[in-house]
C-alpha cells in the first residue's frame, strides 16, 4: 500500500516538472522569437564587417540628388534613406544594425550667390543612425542628426560651379559604452523603423 502511495507522489511529481517545463520553453521561445529578426542580423553583419569595410565605395548607392541654387528661391526633394543604402549590408529591405550607405548633393549656379542646406525629418530616426558630409576628402561636418548636420554646410558657389557634397550615413553597433542599453535601443529601433525619410533643402542667398 505505501509503495503505491509512493509510486502515485512521484508520478504527480514528474507530471508538475513536466508541464512546468513546457510553459517555461513556451514563454522563452515567444521572446526569443520576437528578437529573431536582430539578432540574425547582429550576427550576420559582424560576420560581414571586415569584408564591408573593403572596396565598400563600389558596393553603396551613389543616388545624386541636384539642386539648381537661385537667389531668394528655396529647392526642396524627399528623400527615403532606403534609396541610398549600400546593398551589400541590407536585409529585408529595411535600415537595421550594421547597415550604412550615402547619397550626392549636387549644386549648381547661373550666378554668385551664398547658399545653405538644411534637412528636415519626416518621421523617427533611429537613435544611433549617424551622419557625416564630405566635399572629396574634406570633412565638413558629423552629427548624429540630419538637422545637426547641416548646421555647417553652407558657403558661396560661382557662377556656373558645381558642388558635390556626399552624405555618408552609418548604424553602427554600439558595443564600447553602455552596450546593454544600446543594444536594447538597437532592438527596439530595429523592430519599431522600418526606413527614414526626410526632406533636403537648398536656399540661395544674396551676392558677394
Amino acid at each position: 500500500m505505501k509503495y503505491k502511495e509512493k509510486l502515485i507522489k512521484l508520478i504527480l511529481i514528474l507530471s508538475l516538472v513536466i508541464i512546468f517545463s513546457i510553459i517555461f520553453l513556451n514563454t522563452n521561445f515567444s521572446k526569443v522569437h520576437k528578437n529573431d529578426d536582430f539578432l540574425f542580423l547582429k550576427l550576420f553583419f559582424k560576420g560581414e564587417d571586415i569584408s564591408t569595410q573593403v572596396n565598400s565605395s563600389k558596393q553603396i548607392n551613389q543616388e545624386k540628388y541636384i539642386f539648381k541654387v537661385n537667389y531668394k528661391n528655396m529647392n526642396f526633394k524627399s528623400i527615403n534613406l532606403l534609396d541610398t543604402y549600400d546593398k551589400k549590408t541590407s536585409i529585408n529591405e529595411k535600415i537595421a544594425p550594421g547597415t550604412k550607405g550615402s547619397f550626392y548633393i549636387q549644386l549648381n549656379s547661373n550666378q554668385n550667390l551664398k547658399y545653405q542646406i538644411k534637412f528636415q525629418s519626416i518621421n523617427e530616426k533611429p537613435k544611433n543612425l549617424k551622419f557625416k558630409a564630405l566635399q572629396g576628402e574634406k570633412l565638413l561636418a558629423e552629427s548624429n542628426t540630419l538637422e545637426g548636420l547641416s548646421e555647417k554646410l553652407y558657403g558661396y558657389i560661382r557662377k556656373n560651379e558645381e558642388i558635390n557634397i556626399n552624405v555618408c550615413w552609418y548604424w553602427d553597433y554600439e558595443e564600447k559604452i553602455d552596450t546593454d542599453i544600446n543594444d536594447f535601443q538597437d532592438t527596439i529601433d530595429s523592430q519599431n523603423i522600418r526606413k527614414y525619410q526626410f526632406n533636403v533643402f537648398v536656399l540661395g542667398e544674396e551676392e558677394w
